[in-house]
């Protein structure tokens, strides 16, 4: 059993822990994406999926900052039937 004070995860909606692990394949999963988008080429999409608490938000903004270095414009789109709030903003 990993000793609490070393553990590096650490729940908190969308904050990054100390270490990202264990995502090196969704990451460069999604370089590739990049790059094909880039020469105009077709790639298969991806879904992040899991249950709360997981790290999809964390590994959502993780992407979203390596598209943003490559020199991509982000954009944070919300589905929310039941609110006011307008749910579209560039980032």
């Amino acid at each position: 059993m990993v000793d609490a004070r070393h553990n590096p995860y650490s729940p908190g909606a969308g904050l990054r822990p100390a270490a990202l692990t264990g995502r090196d394949t969704e990451i460069e999963a999604f370089a590739v994406i990049l790059y094909r988008a880039r020469d105009s080429r077709p790639a298969p999409g991806m879904i992040l999926h899991g249950l709360r608490g997981v790290g999809k938000t964390v590994l959502l903004n993780e992407l979203a900052n390596n598209a943003r270095k490559d020199g991509w414009v982000v954009a944070n789109v919300e589905a929310d039937l039941h609110s006011t709030r307008t749910p579209f903003r560039l980032q």
